[in-house]
């Protein structure tokens, strides 16, 4: 059996979670876009059939499902669905046409390409079109920096991709026989130092200097604001792929951080892992007990250690966090502080604050002004 027709029998925890996220994307984004005088776009370089074997739909007829649904959308979007297999092709163009009964999307192109390391000088995409573009290979071989530089350069253009962790940390361990690949998602030089860094490292040490080598070879490049999303293998508790989402605008990075947040496991104190924990390696139990002196309270100290003696907004507090890819902390993870080091002097609120409690709870608005003591 072929492994993409393995990958699309019935959907997994982990890819219904991924679909979710890609979608709720899409709705965000498209919802900022439309409002733009220009057409825009959505790209899957590996879109697969439209649906499972279980009959459940991926992330291509979701997207098309909410652009049917407003009729803006549906004027002004344009698609771009490709796949090595034609058998995926013909499905997802038979899937479609049966939610567009309207005839309603009219620019929509359809490609058999395999993706490889030139396929961004081969794709072509006009300057003045924001694109969202998902790519989501089954391995890792076509995906490159030079692609996702291409997928992003446009004003408004954001990227989602699958970095397959497994394989990849695989490759690192090998000889030269996949360098090629990996020299295009790393770079030459950093691929060099990173095998011979890994070499000496537990498997549990390998993942985060990998994940962080890759940040940093896209920082390098466009992409301002990178933020990584871990799934754990569907047989065993393991690392097994993350998707990246990469763009180089801070709202959007605040908007993709709040969605992935919402699908992430959480810490007793609303602190989310970014990754998703299914219910085969962890049971029911979602969430995670707090240390004494966990992430939370690294939050409280780095507040304090910057703005004592100072005052900020609490829009401003929460714009810094939203948008600052370097953590895992969202908006309600500073107001959810601010209300617990108000109850302890930490902090006075001293404007902007109409109501201080409501149900016998602080509140703590984003218009109001907070003094750090």
């Amino acid at each position: 059996m072929p492994e993409n027709e393995a990958f699309f029998s019935d959907q997994t925890e982990q890819s219904a979670t991924k679909a979710h996220i890609v979608s709720s994307y899409f709705t965000a984004w498209s919802r900022v876009i439309k409002k733009w005088d220009c057409r825009m776009a959505y790209i899957d370089l590996f879109c697969g059939p439209g649906r499972y074997d279980d009959n459940k739909p991926s992330a291509p007829l979701q997207i098309i499902q909410t652009t049917l649904n407003d009729p803006v959308l549906s004027r002004k979007m344009m698609f771009l669905f490709n796949d090595y297999d034609q058998a995926n092709i013909e499905s997802l163009k038979q899937e479609i046409s049966a939610l567009d009964t309207g005839g309603k999307l009219r620019q929509i192109q359809y490609f058999t390409e395999t993706i490889d390391l030139g396929t961004h000088s081969r794709l072509f995409i006009p300057r003045n079109v924001p694109v969202l573009s998902f790519v989501d290979p089954f391995g890792y071989k076509g995906l490159t920096r030079d692609l996702i530089n291409k997928l992003i350069a446009n004003s408004g253009s954001d990227c989602i991709f699958f970095f397959n962790y497994n394989r990849i940390n695989m490759a690192l361990s090998s000889n030269t026989k996949f360098d090629e690949h990996l020299i295009g998602i790393f770079g030459e030089e950093r691929t060099k130092a990173l095998k011979a860094q890994l070499a000496t490292l537990s498997s549990s040490q390998r993942e985060p200097v990998v994940i962080n080598a890759l940040i940093e070879a896209l920082l390098e490049d466009k992409g301002n604001y990178v933020l990584p999303f871990k799934f754990y293998s569907a047989e065993m508790l393991r690392t097994s792929h993350f998707i990246v989402f990469v763009t180089k605008n801070p709202v959007a990075c605040k908007i993709m951080k709040q969605i992935m947040h919402s699908n992430s496991a959480k810490d007793d104190d609303g602190v989310a892992t970014f990754s998703f924990e299914d219910s085969r390696n962890f049971g029911s139990n979602y969430s995670q007990l707090s240390l004494f002196d966990g992430p939370i309270k690294a939050l409280e100290r780095a507040m304090i250690s910057k703005y004592q003696g100072r005052t900020i907004t609490v829009q401003e507090l929460c714009d810094e966090v939203d948008c600052d890819f370097t953590n895992q902390f969202v908006s309600k993870n500073v107001t959810d502080v601010l209300k617990k080091m108000e109850l302890e002097g930490k902090i006075t609120v001293v404007a902007g604050r109409t109501i201080k409690e409501r149900g016998g709870v602080l509140t703590m608005p984003k218009k109001a002004t907070i003094l750090f003591k």
